[in-house]
């Protein structure tokens, strides 16, 4: 506790001396999940199929989400929603997929390996201080220094994707040219060092709209490793988008792929999830030796229907007997970031689930009887109040890093 003194939320934490007769209480110690009930569910059905895999019995399998639950967990461990077991380089949950006003949202939540988009031949990726780019799966470029004429306008859309939304600092400096600095981070054992460029500049100067990356002399960039393609990418600047890459203008994609981590270099240290970035139809999401391709259809209005009023019949269930909390804010400008973190003051809809539960599957429910018989709590005693879900989320990601921070370091010794 001496270690999280200074920390807002858990320098909140405080002993309590207990009587014996509450250390005789029994604890249920079972592994739970918490479910919670999104404002809106979407209009599309979310589809998400692996395309790049090393195993056979995970080619071409597809994972769907529909949308009536807020949070949709993917890893290792046996309490998401969907596992892939026995892959120890992922982490207990990879990511998560998050449902707000209608729009699916994708968080990532990997320490060692971090998920990352794919850049295909129609989008574009804002490049910001401390973002990471991956060419060709064998050099890892930081870009720590980004300066802007302007902060750029420009809204996260179909094509044109923002890794963290919720940055608003940008360096700006209107009496210089824009720059863009990056250095290489991590690079291939298989690769000749000597041929990695140590540092890349590119500067907007109103004359040259298009600055080419690849192992091609004829690039402005050249990069000779051989995983790279001759004509790999391109790094552009715009005042309304700001510094962006892109392989958008070629005849085909690179060969072995241009990937942008959705956690920038200081998100990596500090071990904390990423920003919530939107999911768009046709995007490729990538983690360790995975690809997996998003695909959104379009629901029928009896489906919604239908979904509708399952979700609302499941949720009741969930209010019986509790006290109904305020309603959260439905209005779809509100900033999924800001979203998440509006606090409620006692959480009525937790739900038990079995751990290794199938996609789709009900959750298990534990009866009100049942409850009583393995509680032995005296229900005349003054209940302890709990946490939100969102409150000990944040506690729980936060003791989560400092553990993880210390076992890496233990790992790195």
């Amino acid at each position: 506790m001496e270690y999280f003194k200074n920390d807002t939320i858990l320098g909140n934490l405080t002993l309590k001396d207990m009587s014996g007769r509450d250390c005789n209480t029994p604890s249920n110690m079972q592994r739970r999940e918490t479910m919670l009930k999104p404002t809106a569910i979407p209009e599309k059905r979310l589809k998400m199929k692996f395309e790049s895999v090393d195993t056979e019995e995970l080619k071409n399998v597809e994972i769907s989400f529909e949308g009536d639950r807020a949070i949709y967990k993917v890893g290792e461990g046996e309490a998401n929603h969907y596992q892939i077991p026995n892959d120890k380089k992922l982490w207990e949950t990879q990511f998560m997929i998050v449902c707000l006003n209608g729009q699916y949202y994708i968080r990532d939540l990997g320490f060692v390996h971090t998920s990352r988009i794919k850049l295909d031949k129609r989008s574009e990726v804002q490049l910001q201080k401390g973002s990471i780019v991956d060419l060709g799966k064998v050099v890892h470029y930081h870009f720590d220094k980004a300066i802007h004429h302007a902060i750029p306008s420009a809204a996260p859309s179909e094509t044109y994707y923002v890794m963290r939304p919720s940055n608003k600092t940008f360096d700006v400096d209107n009496e210089d040219y824009p720059h863009l600095r990056a250095r290489p981070t991590w690079v291939s054992a298989d690769e000749n060092v000597d041929n990695i460029q140590n540092e890349i500049n590119v500067y907007h100067d109103d004359k040259k709209a298009l600055n080419t990356v690849g192992r091609s002399m004829k690039r402005d960039i050249q990069i000779k490793l051989k995983a790279v393609s001759a004509d790999h990418c391109a790094i552009s600047y715009t005042d309304e988008k700001g510094w962006t890459i892109t392989e958008k203008g070629k005849d085909r994609t690179s060969s072995n792929g241009t990937f942008i981590f959705m956690k920038s270099m200081q998100q990596m240290n500090d071990h904390v999830p990423s920003d919530l970035i939107p999911l768009h139809d046709d995007m490729i999401i990538s983690f360790v030796n995975y690809e997996l391709r998003v695909r959104l259809d379009q629901k029928t209005r009896d489906e919604l229907s239908q979904q509708e009023q399952k979700m609302n019949e499941y949720f009741e269930s969930k209010y019986a007997g509790r006290t109904a909390a305020p309603t959260r804010s439905a209005d779809p400008t509100v900033n999924p970031e800001a979203f998440l973190e509006q606090k409620t003051p006692e959480a009525p809809y937790t739900a038990e689930v079995q751990p290794n539960a199938e996609a789709g599957e009900t959750p298990v429910e534990a009866s009100v009887e049942e409850a009583k018989e393995t509680s032995q709590v005296n229900p005349d005693e003054t209940p302890v109040q709990e946490s939100t879900p969102e409150e000990f989320a944040a506690a729980a990601t936060k003791i989560s890093a400092v553990y993880r921070g210390k076992k890496a370091r233990e790992s790195v010794a």
